[in-house]
């Protein structure tokens, strides 16, 4: 019974005092927080080299670093960015799973494994990774923004959207945000709702030209072209979008509509020059011409663009009113016929190729493109105006 007691006794001591030698004494705890702060240190430099650009300096620091405190999270993921940055994408997720087991709410470290998915196609997952991070550090807008651009890509922009305007008011003062919701807006065709948010964007982003060039073009398709233009004709005095024809287009297209010819005419003009293969460019351009009654500068420009595009509709249309100006009916009637054979649901070149008839002299066939036209688009008003036309001089 006694050498029982003892064996009993014995093993308590002996659990206690293993329970005592695991933890450390004084001086171990010393010498871990001291290496621990040495950690931090060599962190900070390996930081400020990685943002230089010297990766191998920064590795090299690392290194150090995680010898001193190998539990260090955030020595994780800054090594994971180093194996990012370098292609080294397995090496990067491992570091990353790591720095989650040693500290399972940094967000950082979901967000840089999407990034990771990202590079290796794996949508769903970068998805995945991107919310948690985002659920992680709500106030983290790069987070968020990155599982919006995710769910576009994957062609679930309807998801995209709602998450984002959700946060608009948290996010108050962001341009970034409201840019990418005024552009999925734009997407939608919701052109009025982007102009609003477009233009939150530009005034919280003044100094950034990139958010009023966005503004410009949500104006323009909202069919607000004097503002549209105003905002065009200041940005393309600047690089680089003195550079751009896509932007002289559409500030002539403004001009246009605004019945501003001869600045829509220059604006064109530009826009040819720096991009002179556009076929759209020379029949702009064409049409400014024949408003200005320059039947010259518009035979130049039609004959560019049926170069470019010998079956765009649209310039054998222009082909037609043109030859119309110069009453060569002959000619005038085999481009409206081209435009018409072009695109079949086209009412407009259909109406004038039984104009031309009429001018020939021959109101029985123009009554029939005429009603052919109604039958494709019933009400249609040039049809109606010219089938009524025909039948009140018969």
């Amino acid at each position: 019974m006694r050498s029982k007691w003892c064996v009993t006794a014995w093993l308590i001591l002996f659990a206690f005092g293993c329970q005592q030698s695991s933890k450390p004494n004084a001086k171990q705890q010393a010498k871990k927080e001291w290496n621990a702060a040495r950690a931090n240190v060599l962190a900070s430099l390996a930081r400020d080299q990685y943002q230089t650009g010297n990766l191998d300096k920064s590795r090299q620091t690392l290194d150090d670093a995680m010898k001193l405190d190998p539990q260090n999270a955030r020595l994780h993921v800054l090594s994971a960015k180093i194996s990012i940055e370098q292609g080294k994408l397995e090496a990067a997720e491992n570091e990353l799973q790591t720095a989650r087991k040693f500290a399972p709410n940094d967000a950082e470290a979901y967000y840089l494994s999407g990034v990771v998915c990202q590079r290796w196609q794996k949508n769903q997952d970068a998805l995945t990774f991107y919310r948690t991070a985002s659920e992680k550090a709500p106030a983290e807008l790069a987070y968020l923004m990155a599982e919006a651009e995710t769910l576009v890509a994957m062609n679930r922009a309807d998801e995209a959207l709602p998450l984002l305007q959700d946060k608009v008011v948290y996010f108050e003062h962001s341009a970034p945000i409201r840019d990418a919701v005024g552009q999925l807006l734009m997407q939608k065709g919701k052109y009025a709702e982007a102009v609003d948010v477009l233009r939150q964007a530009s005034i919280l982003a003044e100094d950034d030209p990139s958010y009023r060039e966005r503004l410009a073009l949500a104006l323009y398709y909202n069919k607000q072209y004097v503002e549209s233009s105003d905002i065009l004709s200041r940005l393309v005095t600047q690089e680089p979008f003195a550079k751009r024809a896509d932007l002289f287009t559409a500030l002539g297209e403004c001009q246009l509509k605004a019945n501003r010819i001869r600045e829509a005419r220059y604006s064109f003009e530009t826009a040819s020059q720096l991009d002179p293969g556009s076929a759209k460019i020379w029949l702009n351009l064409a049409r400014t011409a024949l408003e200005l009654r320059d039947l010259n500068r518009a035979e130049l420009a039609l004959r560019k663009a049926v170069a470019i595009e010998p079956n765009r509709q649209e310039t054998h249309l222009m082909v037609g009113y043109l030859r119309l100006r110069q009453d060569r009916l002959n000619e005038a009637l085999d481009s409206f016929t081209k435009a018409s054979t072009l695109d079949h649901t086209d009412t407009v070149s259909l109406c004038m190729v039984g104009y031309v008839f009429e001018k020939l002299g021959k109101p029985d066939i123009s009554l029939k493109c005429y009603t052919r036209a109604l039958k494709i688009k019933p009400g249609d008003q040039m049809a109606s105006q010219l089938l009524a036309g025909v039948e009140l001089r018969e």
